[in-house]
């Protein structure tokens, strides 16, 4: 019984102690993975990537994060065969909401968000690229390993309206990947 006691306390000490960032700057990276919620032009199968970001903390509370976004994708449906799609964040903008006030080693927030976004051309020259901005909001959590280091994980839905030529009466579109997201992050 002294042992399970013992365990519980270690696990209990481990979820709450304050390992909490030293400093208000971060920079991290990370996986990234698409799925897009609606078909729209192009239509992209999800794909996969990374991000790069910088992050600043004006209080416990908030943040604003700066970041580089790069997936690839492969087209489906009207864009099959279109092949190695880059789909661009460059750049994204955060203002995030830290839920909890008390130095932990969980710090989950929800984010609200702008970024500049842009479609490459994939393998068939058939005018895919596009440029436009976007709307970004989710959640998220790190959790903290040590005070300078912290592992994450976030969820971003993303609402963009992208310009795919200067002529015709057709020239947009729009895109709504919901992006699944890890990162390592350095805090100083």
């Amino acid at each position: 019984m002294k042992k399970i006691a013992v365990a519980l306390f270690t696990f209990s000490t481990l979820m709450t102690s304050s390992a909490h960032a030293v400093g208000n700057f971060s920079v991290g990276l990370g996986p990234v993975g698409n799925v897009y919620i609606v078909d729209a032009r192009p239509e992209l199968d999800p794909g996969v990537g990374g991000i790069l970001y910088f992050d600043y903390r004006w209080t416990p509370q908030i943040s604003t994060q700066f970041g580089v976004l790069v997936t690839t994708e492969d087209g489906t449906g009207i864009s099959n065969g279109d092949n190695g799609i880059e789909f661009l964040g460059i750049p994204t903008f955060d203002l995030k909401f830290f839920v909890l006030s008390s130095p932990s080693r969980w710090d989950p927030y929800a984010l609200i968000g702008l970024g500049v976004y842009a479609v490459s051309e994939g393998s068939v020259n058939n005018g895919t690229v596009a440029v436009g901005v976007g709307a970004n909001v989710g959640i998220g959590t790190d959790y903290y390993l040590t005070e300078n280091l912290s592992l994450g994980f976030a969820g971003v839905y993303r609402s963009i309206g992208l310009i795919d030529s200067t002529s015709g009466a057709n020239n947009g579109t729009a895109l709504f990947p919901f992006s699944l997201m890890g990162n390592v992050a350095w805090h100083w």
